[in-house]
């Protein structure tokens, strides 16, 4: 029903017949006929975007829409596909029909472009891309990571980190002859080169190796060379402390910094490799578990007598990165939901408290962490649900 009120018809008729030498003499076409057509289809790339956009407002079902967009794409594709081949087969010396050529094929890729940035949920994305749809997406990238050389890449103070984001661009343009490329693939390294261009802009040259680090993590750039790098960044920086309780400290603070990165979901590099998470995260347990045994086993020197009385009798303390506050609201949501049984949420506290701590307070205080789980903050109530949500998404994954 939709198709018969509004196609793409004008643009299909235009780019198949009009503009293509096998089926039209294009050496007929004045200029003034030339100028015409190209008002025109920017006129279409005008009126499609509005269409699209109000349709998205319009249709009451996802399926609905979901066919829409898809059909749209496909036909845009293919259009695209044709308006290259159609420029590449356009003689030297007819500089006027090349210049009509490419500038409706830039509309095209201009409508193509807003589909995929605004509809892109509803695109399948696994459907192999179009070659000459991906040679124009490789020219693109091509200029802007030339750019990208210059305005980022110097300014970061690792080489080798900028080395292996570069491998995996110059590879997606240089190698992926070889083998199919998806629309996912192509959606992703699209994102990936705007997010470092939108790192590029920012004046703190401190801080864009975070940046990156970062903008790596949320896009789970499950790069075998990227993990290693972290980890073997992360060691370094870690083995730099002496003592074993001081490189546990900041283990766990490393620790803590990497599961508060955002992350998008359903997005990874290479599909047929773990997820970044995953294993970092692994990576993360078993060192803090070596750094556990290590401690246990260091031995003390004896500087008095009541030292190794007052050892054992201190119980053992978990190091817990939330705050009392935030301790007391999970504690009081486990005993109303019945995780925990006890007689009253004071014995749970009093049971639990003294083997835990934090990064600011060794020994917790049970008075303080009672009076505090009848009353919180809706800052500690957010980042609650937020370890609570990354504990979910972990167990799912493992």
């Amino acid at each position: 029903m939709l198709e018969k009120n509004y196609t793409l018809e004008w643009l299909d008729f235009i780019i198949n017949v009009t503009l293509n030498d096998a089926k039209t003499d294009v050496s007929t076409l004045s200029s003034k006929q030339l100028e015409t057509i190209v008002e025109k289809a920017q006129e279409e790339k005008d009126r499609h975007i509005s269409f699209l956009k109000h349709q998205s407002f319009n249709l009451d079902s996802r399926r609905k829409i979901q066919l829409l967009i898809r059909q749209y794409h496909a036909s845009l594709v293919m259009l695209l596909d044709q308006a290259y081949e159609n420029t590449s087969r356009t003689q030297n010396g007819n500089s006027m029909l090349r210049q009509a050529l490419e500038s409706i094929s830039a509309s095209l890729d201009e409508l193509l472009g807003f589909v995929e940035n605004r509809f892109h949920e509803y695109l399948s994305l696994d459907e192999r891309a179009p070659a000459a749809y991906l040679s124009q997406v490789k020219r693109e990238m091509l200029d802007r990571l030339e750019l990208l050389r210059q305005e980022l890449f110097v300014r970061v103070d690792n080489r080798t980190l900028t080395d292996i984001v570069l491998q995996s661009l110059n590879s997606f343009i240089y190698d992926s002859e070889k083998r199919p490329i998806s629309f996912r693939e192509v959606f992703y390294k699209k994102e990936l080169l705007a997010g470092l261009e939108k790192i590029s802009q920012e004046q703190d040259q401190t801080t864009l190796h975070g940046a990156v680090v970062e903008l790596l993590v949320y896009l789970n750039f499950n790069s075998r060379s990227f993990m290693n790098y972290y980890t073997q960044k992360l060691a370094q920086k870690i083995n730099a402390f002496g003592a074993v309780h001081e490189k546990m400290t900041e283990l766990l603070l490393s620790y803590k910094q990497f599961n508060q990165m955002h992350r998008k979901p359903t997005v990874k590099l290479n599909p047929h490799h773990a997820d970044l998470k995953k294993v970092l995260g692994n990576w993360f347990a078993q060192e803090i578990t070596y750094l556990e045994k290590k401690h246990q086993w260091d031995v003390l020197p004896l500087q008095n007598q009541q030292q190794p009385s007052k050892a054992k009798s201190d119980p053992f303390k978990i190091m817990c990165f939330l705050s009392v506050d935030q301790i007391a609201l999970t504690l009081r949501a486990m005993d109303a939901t019945r995780v925990v049984k006890a007689k009253s949420l004071n014995a749970v506290i009093q049971t639990i408290a003294p083997y835990l701590s934090t990064p600011r307070k060794e020994d917790l205080s049970q008075e303080s962490m009672r009076n505090k789980s009848y009353a919180f903050e809706q800052a500690d109530k957010a980042i609650v649900i937020r370890m609570l949500e990354g504990m979910i998404n972990w167990i799912k994954e493992y």
